[in-house]
């Protein structure tokens, strides 16, 4: 975290806090006082408050922006979670675990009701089609990955469109959101659109990375393994040999992996070069991402972002 964003993300958590303060109904209180407890690096906002910073001033619209884009995302991964019948978060119980699928579902929905409320009262339309498009775009996301699920695509197309839409979209949509209350041209709002859409893309490669090879110092997960999701790790690996591997692959997709199947398609995966592969696709991807910052004078901003790309690459976690 860039100390330039000390002051816009303090003001933002604030903004967050104070929109899930506590309710009447106990049951939504105790969700949303796991959630105020979990803002973490808040990666989608700090995308908001760096692309508005590097066209202008920062007002208290782009503060209100920004936590609605993570009220966004945070509605979005407790829904996901449900459907994945995930009981873990990012190293802490899942909303629906610690409730019930029902609690889970409905408090999602609460959240996103007031990132609605948010950007509704910045009272700019722009900023409206934005977030609509990428709450569509969230969901098709997640519906194409559960249709690859249930069939038999293995391509890296529709990986890269499952990932394109249920993560790197959000990124870009708060990158063009920032810009566009920075009142920036046309043509710098669809440029930070495409840059934080690469980045968006690495960030989640990323992810798919650290499921195979674990965090800081945990062993691997394979979490997605057993949420049935064959990532583009993986995908590599049994490129070619796709018959070879066939029992394991319907294994996977039918939900019923066993600790032995995983850490057999880790080997796998390891051996046959798959996480050489994704990370040389996500830096490469990482590249294009800079690349399309050249075109700024250098500034304390455009450094920022620059450290921004290489947080998502090499992140432990």
């Amino acid at each position: 975290m860039t100390p330039l964003l000390d002051k816009d993300l303090t003001a933002c958590k604030e903004i967050l806090i104070q929109s899930l303060q506590q309710v009447e109904n106990p049951l939504l209180s105790d969700v949303l006082d796991i959630v105020k407890t979990r803002t973490g690096k808040m990666m989608r906002p700090q995308m908001v408050l760096l692309s508005a910073k590097l066209f202008g001033p920062v007002t208290p619209a782009v503060h209100t922006v920004a936590v609605a884009f993570e009220a966004l995302h945070t509605a979005s991964l407790i829904h996901d979670d449900v459907v994945d019948e995930s009981d873990e978060r990012r190293g802490h119980e899942s909303i629906n675990h610690a409730q019930t699928n029902r609690v889970a579902i409905l408090s999602g929905d609460y959240i996103l009701g007031e990132a609605l409320h948010l950007i509704a009262s910045v009272n700019d339309p722009r900023i409206v089609q934005l977030m609509s498009d990428a709450s569509k775009a969230l969901a098709n996301g997640e519906l194409l990955q559960l249709h690859t699920i249930q069939s038999d695509d293995l391509s890296e197309e529709t990986y890269m469109r499952v990932i394109t839409d249920k993560t790197a979209v959000l990124f870009a949509t708060c990158a063009a959101s920032g810009a566009t209350l920075a009142e920036a041209s046309q043509k710098d709002i669809d440029n930070l659109y495409q840059f934080a859409l690469l980045v968006g893309l690495c960030f989640q490669i990323k992810d798919d990375i650290l499921d195979f090879i674990g965090g800081d110092i945990g062993k691997p997960k394979g979490n997605d393994l057993k949420e049935g999701k064959i990532t583009l790790p993986l995908l590599y690996a049994i490129r070619g040999h796709e018959q070879q591997f066939e029992s394991l692959i319907h294994t996977v997709k039918s939900g019923e992996t066993t600790q032995d199947d995983i850490r057999n398609l880790i080997q796998i995966t390891q051996k046959n070069g798959g996480i050489d592969y994704a990370e040389n696709v996500m830096h490469q991807i990482a590249n294009q991402a800079c690349q399309l910052l050249d075109i700024y004078p250098e500034s304390p901003v455009k450094v920022a972002l620059n450290e921004y790309v290489d947080y998502v690459i090499q992140r432990k976690k």
